[in-house]
């Protein structure tokens, strides 16, 4: 279970929208200037970079990962998480699924994976950041 007394460190955005990671990148910012903000494109290029973050510096605690792009889309990206990591790794991590469509079957879809520990929906704004923080950070 994850430890809510831990302090957010760092956040990687994973979104094939540059507009949207650049937003999502100034609203984490903004919160705290001290937080390390990593984006990548696509569900490759984040497991490329999960898997060169071994230190825990680098490390995302947060990842805000889009449903729906190309290469590697978020439903793919978890199940490679979830083939590729260790339960030590992944309990480190929490994935937010984001996604443009706000159904119920997209949020049962997401939850009903181990690894997602909650959604949101496109556009994140401030308040939805600090919302998100609070919940697992706090």
């Amino acid at each position: 279970m994850l430890n809510k007394l831990r302090r957010l460190k760092s956040v990687l955005l994973v979104d094939d929208d540059d507009t949207t990671n650049f937003l999502n990148r100034f609203f984490v910012k903004q919160l705290d200037n001290g937080l390390k903000v990593n984006t990548a494109c696509n569900g490759k290029e984040a497991m490329d970079f999960l898997e060169s973050a071994s230190a825990e510096d680098f490390m995302p605690c947060l990842l805000i990962l889009d449903t729906n792009m190309p290469v590697m889309n978020g439903w793919e990206f978890l199940d490679t998480f979830n083939e590729r990591f260790d339960e030590s790794f992944k309990e480190k991590v929490v994935v937010v699924m984001l996604t443009a469509l706000d159904t119920e079957e997209t949020t049962a879809l997401a939850m009903a994976n181990p690894n997602v520990r909650g959604t949101a929906q496109k556009p994140l704004s401030d308040l939805k950041f600090k919302s998100l923080i609070k919940k697992y950070f706090s």
